[in-house]
């Protein structure tokens, strides 16, 4: 609880988020937490780094619901932290990983967390037409 919680506030720095998602890739270390058994599809896997989904039934998420709320709230604080950002995780198909968590959630705030996330992730940026959020990242692959 207590790593996750510092990595919760590290996201509160706005001038370290460009080091935090490109050098340290803070999102991965907070992925992994949320990433579970789940069997991927082909086109889930295409542009995700094979870490979520290579251990199969063998990957465990992290079973403290608290720990699944500080991951959840670093990475909204990522993703509110302006449109570069969001549009790295995009590229980094982060979707994939909340949505699957989201799906088996049984904490009710962490699950709300999560569909802010999905906000974030799933939404057109101002002055882009509809649609191009997710165009774009599957057009990288």
């Amino acid at each position: 609880q207590g790593i996750a919680g510092t990595l919760k506030n590290c996201c509160f720095s706005r001038d370290s988020i460009w080091w935090l998602l490109n050098i340290v890739q803070m999102d991965k270390s907070l992925l992994l937490t949320l990433a579970g058994p789940e069997e991927l599809s082909i086109d889930e896997k295409v542009g995700l780094d094979p870490d979520y989904w290579l251990l199969g039934p063998q990957k465990v998420r992290e079973p403290d619901s608290l720990v699944r709320l500080y991951v959840t709230e670093a990475l909204l604080l990522l993703l509110a932290s302006g449109r570069r950002a969001r549009e790295t995780l995009r590229e980094r198909r982060t979707y994939v990983i909340i949505k699957l968590a989201d799906m088996v959630e049984e904490n009710e705030e962490v699950s709300e967390r999560m569909l802010e996330c999905v906000q974030y992730l799933r939404r057109d940026e101002d002055g882009t037409e509809e649609g191009s959020s997710d165009k774009r990242a599957y057009e990288k692959y």
